[in-house]
């Protein structure tokens, strides 16, 4: 088999334009959480009893090395989200500006730019002020609260574009819509939730375009997580289980932002406890996004067996039983830490066609819209507890890339899908949510009890000679 850096059919089949690199999140590696004058967020109190990112992997006083190490990975760009703690300490509107954190973020900026590296900014990837948890209930804000709570959003986007200015040319409000599911009372919380993320991403898509788009020329949009669900076999019930899983977890979101109406599926499974959004907000919602960022791992087949009365997590996920094994029991691919991800690249490339087929073709929307992938990467299992000669030779994630890149690249040269980056998931071993530092994403190990030395791991030679041979550089 050909290696895919040496396929001379794939040789600078990519535009020189084609954005490649790593992507992170500021809680998961900046750490530094009570150094000038950053507040508490809500992952601070979600997370105060357990690993945590208080120092997390340093980022806030390394951010230098860190960006040697995108120079030495050949990266051409990098994304990272701005802490909204960090620059507005208790987040709203009335409240005090920290400049510390804006110059934090814009010497982070200008680095990166010396460093031919394009700034790809996530304003919120999961966290907000612990005190807009305490004022309105995060993003379950109800009644009046609502309306506080995006005026906020919408300051804390205003302060950002005006003081960056035109240096970011990709801007995404929001990275996965992440519904904290702790904070949920009952099913109408997973939908308020759902529907205040949407309508909180338009009024400030719109900000962006009324105010600053015509003199910066960027663009703006947003980032979905899914994970493809694969029918196991035939059966329509199998079918329908996967479009259901699909529906609950892309369209969800996909389908307001990018077709200007609710998924169907998604409302028969929601019915009342899904209010509508009003005509107003219809037309801040539709079209609110200048790309579709797309956040994938990995996949498993639906057996097509529905979830009565499911959990609120189970139905986050779809509300239908999800396997990695098909009706002979071999394995869909091989099984990451704790099953997340399995390595399916033929999922990818299906997802990708789905996305475009639905969401993104000229076809569907009048206009073609590009696809950016904003995370992609694998954990191995049980690395944490490798050799660390082990976790530097890691085999295993350069084969899920070389696999995931290839299909990515098959769906862009023989599907027609326009995808225009692609952005690893991580740079850095880093803290990964509730989970603390037992999932290792990153291509860098991470090294926290000595210094937070960071080591490249083998991996990146394979990404970095895999699209030295595929952009053209011309």
């Amino acid at each position: 088999m050909t290696r895919i850096d040496q396929d001379p059919t794939l040789a600078g089949t990519l535009p020189k334009t084609f954005l490649y690199g790593y992507s992170s999140a500021s809680y998961q590696i900046e750490g530094g959480s009570q150094q000038d004058g950053r507040g508490p967020s809500n992952w601070d109190e979600a997370l105060k009893d357990t690993a945590n990112g208080n120092e997390a992997v340093n980022s806030y006083n390394l951010w230098r090395d860190d960006i040697e190490l995108l120079k030495k990975y050949g990266a051409t760009s990098y994304r990272f989200s701005i802490s909204w703690s960090r620059i507005i300490p208790l987040g709203g509107r009335n409240d005090p500006i920290n400049q510390m954190g804006l110059n934090y973020y814009s010497d982070l900026i200008d680095s990166l730019l010396a460093a031919n590296i394009t700034p790809f900014v996530t304003l919120t990837h999961f966290d907000m002020p612990l005190e807009l948890e305490n004022r309105y209930n995060g993003w379950l804000a109800n009644g009046d609260k609502t309306e506080s709570l995006f005026r906020d959003f919408e300051n804390y986007a205003r302060l950002l574009f005006k003081t960056f200015g035109d240096r970011p040319h990709i801007y995404t409000l929001l990275s996965a819509v992440f519904l904290k599911r702790d904070r949920w009372d009952n099913e109408v919380g997973m939908w308020k939730q759902g529907n205040n993320l949407i309508l909180g991403h338009a009024r400030a898509v719109d900000v962006y375009r009324r105010e600053f788009q015509s003199a910066q020329h960027g663009v703006i949009g947003i980032s979905l997580n899914c994970d493809w669900a694969e029918p196991i076999d035939g059966s329509a019930e199998a079918k329908a289980a996967s479009l259901q899983v699909n529906d609950v977890i892309l369209g969800w979101f996909a389908d307001p932002i990018f077709l200007g109406k609710r998924n169907a599926t998604v409302q028969s499974i929601a019915g009342s406890a899904l209010e509508d959004f009003t005509p107003a907000n219809w037309k801040l919602i539709h079209g609110s996004s200048d790309f579709f960022g797309l956040n994938h791992y990995g996949t498993k087949y639906c057996t097509g067996k529905i979830i009565v009365e499911p959990n609120l997590p189970q139905l986050f996920f779809g509300g239908a039983e999800q396997v990695a094994e098909d009706l002979h029991g071999k394995p869909i691919g091989r099984k990451g830490h704790a099953g997340h991800p399995y390595n399916v690249p033929w999922g990818f490339r299906k997802l990708l066609n789905a996305v475009h087929n639905k969401w993104t073709s000229a076809s569907v929307t009048g206009k073609a819209i590009p696809i950016y992938i904003t995370e992609n990467g694998w954990s191995s299992e049980d690395e944490a507890k490798r050799t660390f000669e082990d976790i530097i030779n890691d085999t295993e994630r350069g084969e899920y890339y070389a696999g995931y890149i290839e299909a990515m690249l098959r769906a862009m040269n023989e599907d027609g899908v326009l995808i225009q980056g692609y952005l690893a998931w991580s740079l850095l071993d880093n803290l990964e949510w509730a989970h603390g530092y037992e999932f290792r994403f990153g291509v860098t190990h991470v090294d926290r009890e000595n210094g937070f030395k960071r080591t490249p791991k083998k991996s990146t030679e394979t990404i970095k000679r895999i699209f030295e041979h595929v952009v053209n550089k011309s």
